[in-house]
């Protein structure tokens, strides 16, 4: 990206930088867990990020206790989906995205979401908003960002896996998280840490 263009977005992201709130839901579920060792509650506490974190930490290597990862025929049977919920409604303009790190660890290194859906809910379940068949980045180990709002009033965020980059039997995610406002694009996560612009949320 030419210099110009940076200190461009760059700037225009520091006049909002007052709004700019980055959060995690306050709990979840999953449509399908390996085991305990692999809880979507790894994915939601900030384990396998510095403490405080920003988008453009990389998250640590696959181990027990700091991923998501589903059962084996999650995907074809339709159960790898995440409920992330939010005490409080909460605006939301951007999601974060940790890839599944199963690359070297697992005897399947091809874990990582390459496609999913993302759906947002009231507190009375009705739908606000929706992204759909969203292309994600399997060998991107950072956040990636997906900018779509902002949406007010959100309580619930179901996120479906519907590819991964290659394995038939598992997926899941290392990590996710949520912003306030929408992340222009082409402004990527380490620009954004660069300017000082992303609040995190301390690792409960």
């Amino acid at each position: 990206m030419h210099a110009a263009t940076v200190s461009a977005i760059a700037a225009a992201l520091l006049a909002t930088s007052a709004q700019a709130a980055l959060f995690q839901p306050d709990s979840a579920t999953a449509g399908s867990e390996f085991s305990g060792n692999y809880l979507i509650d790894f994915a939601i506490n900030g384990t396998g990020l510095p403490d405080p974190f920003t988008p453009s930490d990389v998250h640590a290597t696959y181990a027990r206790n700091n991923h998501w990862t589903t059962r084996s025929g999650a995907l074809a049977a339709g159960n790898a989906f995440a409920d992330f919920f939010f005490d409080t409604p909460k605006t939301v303009g951007t999601f974060y995205l940790w890839n599944h790190l199963s690359n070297g660890v697992a005897s399947d290194p091809g874990y990582a979401v390459t496609l999913f859906n993302l759906e947002l809910f009231d507190a009375a379940d009705t739908p606000l908003g929706s992204i759909t068949n969203v292309a994600a980045d399997p060998n991107f180990f950072a956040a990636q960002a997906f900018g779509f709002g902002p949406i007010d009033n959100v309580s619930r965020a179901k996120l479906t896996i519907l590819a991964n980059n290659g394995s038939t039997q598992y997926t899941g995610v290392a990590e996710v998280a949520f912003d306030t406002l929408r992340i222009p694009t082409p402004a990527s996560a380490a620009l954004l840490a660069a300017a000082g612009l992303v609040g995190t949320r301390r690792r409960r």
